[in-house]
């Protein structure tokens, strides 16, 4: 890659990272854009994914500081959803490349369209008393939820808060909180797959995780003073037009 698509793709990645810490579609973006830039569908969904943690470490500590985490939200989504990502994960390099770049183009588009319409499908109750019922719904959401960051990856983290707000009630502040919590051991999980597959180009990759670590920061403190609901109004339509792309082109 040259100097000029990898300074695009660092820019692309930091602001990448500061909506998708405020709206969590950062690797709906990124994915697309790296392989606009000449990325293998492989490299760019395992590179990015690398690259996810760097977002995990610039704003959990911010969102735990001033958002409370619990683990009883947390441990069933993350604990489910690294033995799927560990399913999923292993499975990515056996897809086709023009399989991949299809799948990931149509599930980007649904959760494009999830993410859009998130606010009028997010039920209005107030916080209930958690049983074992509601941790076993979260686990198995989030064992399906882990498979989807091992092969595709992108839009994950909108599905997540939309599971914690069904599951648990929370709020969008806390759903977001525990999350990032909840996100992060599973994009260490499918990181280190693809680090045993040799599937992750480091040149690109470091970059990145550097630049996200202060991008997922930025997004942590503006995600604390509003909720970013406009920031979909413009990621929604950009993620279609690059999910179409991988589609059609």
């Amino acid at each position: 890659m040259d100097a000029v698509s990898l300074a695009l793709l660092l820019v692309a990645s930091f602001l990448s990272s500061i909506m998708g810490t405020m709206a969590g579609m950062a690797m709906v973006i990124m994915v697309p854009v790296m392989v606009f830039l000449g990325i293998p569908i492989h490299i760019a969904v395992a590179t990015g994914r690398f690259s996810m943690i760097g977002i995990g470490l610039g704003n959990i500590r911010m969102l735990s500081r001033n958002q409370k985490i619990e683990p009883k939200y947390v441990l069933p989504l993350s604990i489910a959803g690294t033995l799927g990502t560990l399913i999923g994960a292993s499975f990515l390099k056996y897809i086709s490349e023009n399989a991949l770049e299809n799948i990931i183009g149509v599930f980007i588009i649904g959760i494009s369209v999830l993410a859009l319409f998130e606010e009028k499908l997010r039920p209005k109750g107030e916080r209930h008393k958690v049983t074992f019922r509601h941790h076993a719904l979260s686990a198995l959401a989030g064992f399906f939820i882990g498979s989807y960051v091992g092969i595709v990856g992108g839009g994950a983290a909108t599905i997540m808060i939309f599971v914690l707000v069904l599951a648990y009630g929370l709020g969008f502040h806390q759903a977001v909180a525990n999350q990032k919590a909840a996100i992060l051991p599973i994009s260490i999980i499918a990181t280190l797959v693809f680090i045993y597959q040799g599937m992750i180009d480091y040149r690109i990759g470091i970059p990145l995780f550097i630049v996200n670590i202060l991008g997922g920061y930025v997004g942590a403190i503006l995600i604390l003073k509003f909720k970013p609901i406009w920031l979909k109004f413009i990621l929604v339509p950009v993620s279609i037009a690059l999910a179409a792309k991988l589609i059609f082109f």
